[in-house]
């Protein structure tokens, strides 16, 4: 069996690959959102900090609003995927406290602006590993859409740009 490639995401960042690799990250009250193309089998996944960008960071995919349609851009219009042929995944958002500003929730609004922005453009959520009071490690294959999703039990702000956490 083929050892596939790792690629680890930091937040703000995404990923898309037609070659069969594993994506991973790991998640506080950050969203990982995760497209698969079902006909093509290749996948690809964004992961944001925060719900939704403002006036003045349009451009940011460290913002779930960016981020998302970012991706669905490189999927459709790149790649030459359809909605109908797409799934989606949402990991994450759990409620951790890092500082004072997740007394404003926004691991729930971080996977309510996922689940809103889907819908929207008829994509099909196919499973959700979201909430929580715990840190998730997520394994992402492109190649079969497989997730794997570890709890953490602790998690620090450092740990969400460690490839070897």
């Amino acid at each position: 069996m083929e050892v596939l490639k790792e690629y680890f995401l930091n937040p703000g960042e995404l990923i898309v690959s037609k070659k069969p690799i594993v994506i991973k990250t790991v998640l506080g009250s950050c969203v990982a959102v995760t497209l698969y193309d079902k006909i093509k089998q290749y996948g690809g996944m964004c992961h944001y900090l925060l719900p939704e960008a403002p006036g003045d960071e349009q451009s940011s995919t460290k913002y779930g609003d960016v981020a998302i349609y970012v991706l669905l851009y490189k999927f459709i219009k790149q790649n030459g995927s359809k909605r109908e042929d797409l799934v989606a995944s949402i990991c994450g958002g759990a409620f951790i406290i890092f500082d004072e500003r997740e007394i404003f929730f926004i691991g729930d609004k971080n996977v309510d602006v996922a689940i809103k922005i889907l819908r929207k453009e008829k994509i099909h959520i196919k499973q959700m590993y979201t909430g929580g009071d715990h840190g998730k490690r997520v394994y992402f294959n492109t190649q079969t859409n497989k997730i794997i999703v570890q709890t953490l039990e602790k998690i620090t702000i450092d740990d969400l740009y460690n490839p070897n956490f």
